[in-house]
């Protein structure tokens, strides 16, 4: 082999590609470490979560808590549905037979090893478990059940523990199954009233006053109890301004409307004798559309309701949690009217509007009277997440965001908090790297995220 010396311009590529490697090894380095201060701070703050759906401890009451009681009410169980799995049953969970558990759910779990549902699920147990494997496996969810039955036999320790080592200040609770209860453990909760009841049921007058109707959530059963029974549309008005009383006087943050569950977003415009009309018919006689119409009717009065309570109403866009729906109900882009008719109203719109996130940052741009909760979407996504909220950081003034849990147990709240961190801490890196912002200011916007808009905006009695 004849060497041959290399010519100026191939020194010159070398020397070149060498300063490059050199560059953009720096370049990662001191990515990774604004990254890791960044993340470091965030945990030093006491975090208002503005959305929970947390169980206490009575409506535990009577179960054999395990790895599965947990997972059957965790988002991770639609991943493993959506993989094939069987539906995970209350009896099957409450026998406690983890080995028939295993068979059925495990081989669904290692398929879902992939996804941001999985991740989170893995990052609660993380912390307040000290769990270190990879991946739930027969053997260790077996340890795990162990360990999750010990500490909900003394619940109340437990989840003071739990709630302070994940580094709450407070939690936002929606109690959509039980959404006329005002009873809650100030020491963790503060209480959101879930109005879907109030909008739903304003269609449903038969079903609802028969006697065999169910009794929770039945605006006509607890009238009925008050010796207020309802016979027009005055008197449903009057009792939905009593429940309105009463979450106030038990100190409620926010409203909370997550309809798109079962209607589309478009709430039109319906004049009060129109309502009024359909109201004093049967229900069973009324078309759909005019059964949307009465809803849509007590939607624009519950706005009007809530300016004049001071109070705002958050609102579930995009994605739909579980197994199958319709996705366009919950398209952002259906509120716009809203905004625009109420502009003294102050809405705050959930997950990112996912996969909407550009228009969901659109309408919080566009709306002084529209804030965004960054609520679930990291756990819907991660890496969604992170552009949405690059994109966001792009369009909205950040005193505008919120973030929340959206989850029915400490362990997978916990999970969601750490991921939502994660998500902030590298997007806010990235644009200081970018020379978008100082690291100064991501430190700001970071508390503004996890606690100080929250406090600011809805009134709450702690300090920044």
């Amino acid at each position: 082999m004849v060497w041959t010396r290399p010519s100026l311009r191939q020194t010159a590529a070398v020397f070149l590609l060498v300063g490059l490697v050199a560059f953009l090894a720096r370049c990662a380095k001191q990515d990774a470490s604004t990254y890791s201060r960044l993340r470091d701070y965030a945990d030093t703050i006491k975090v208002v979560n503005a959305h929970e759906h947390q169980r206490w401890f009575p409506e535990h009451d009577g179960q054999a808590l395990n790895f599965y009681t947990l997972l059957a009410h965790s988002y991770l169980q639609a991943d493993l549905v959506s993989a094939g799995a069987p539906e995970l049953k209350t009896e099957a969970v409450n026998q406690g037979d983890l080995e028939g558990l295993w068979k059925a759910q495990g081989p669904y779990l290692d398929f879902s090893r992939n996804t941001s549902y999985y991740s989170h699920f893995l990052a609660g147990f993380r912390l307040l478990y000290g769990f270190s494997d990879p991946s739930f496996t027969k053997a260790n969810i077996q340890t795990l059940s162990a360990q999750i039955a010990a500490n909900y036999t003394h619940r109340e320790g437990w989840y003071e523990k739990a709630f302070r080592q994940a580094g709450f200040e407070i939690m936002f609770v929606d109690q959509y199954w039980n959404a006329f209860n005002t009873e809650l453990d100030s020491r963790y909760f503060a209480l959101v009233f879930n109005i879907n009841p109030l909008i739903s049921s304003i269609s449903d007058r038969e079903g609802l006053t028969a006697k065999d109707a169910p009794v929770q959530t039945n605006i006509y059963k607890l009238a009925e109890e008050e010796g207020r029974p309802i016979k027009t549309l005055a008197d449903y008005l009057a009792a939905a301004g009593r429940l309105f009383q009463k979450f106030q006087e038990h100190n409620v943050v926010c409203l909370k409307n997550s309809q798109a569950y079962g209607r589309t977003l478009d709430y039109a415009p319906v004049s009060g004798d129109d309502a009024k009309a359909l109201f004093a018919r049967p229900s069973g006689s009324l078309s759909g559309a005019e059964k949307k119409a009465l809803e849509d009717f007590m939607f624009h009065w519950i706005i009007e309701k809530s300016i004049a309570c001071g109070l705002s109403i958050q609102l579930h866009t995009g994605y739909l949690a579980g197994n199958g729906n319709v996705l366009e109900n919950s398209r952002p882009a259906l509120l716009n009217n809203l905004f625009l008719k109420y502009p003294q109203a102050k809405f705050v719109l959930f997950h990112g509007g996912y996969p909407w996130t550009g228009e969901y940052a659109a309408l919080g741009k566009m709306f002084p009277n529209v804030y965004l909760d960054l609520v679930w979407l990291p756990q819907i996504s991660r890496e969604a997440a992170v552009r949405g909220l690059d994109e966001m950081l792009d369009t909205v003034p950040y005193n505008k965001f919120f973030w929340g849990g959206d989850c029915h147990f400490i362990e997978e709240s916990t999970g969601s908090l750490i991921f939502g961190k994660d998500v902030v801490a590298q997007v806010l890196a990235m644009r200081v790297e970018r020379g978008f912002m100082t690291e100064d200011l991501a430190r700001e916007v970071t508390r503004q995220i996890f606690r100080v808009n929250a406090i600011r905006f809805f009134k709450l009695k702690i300090n920044p």
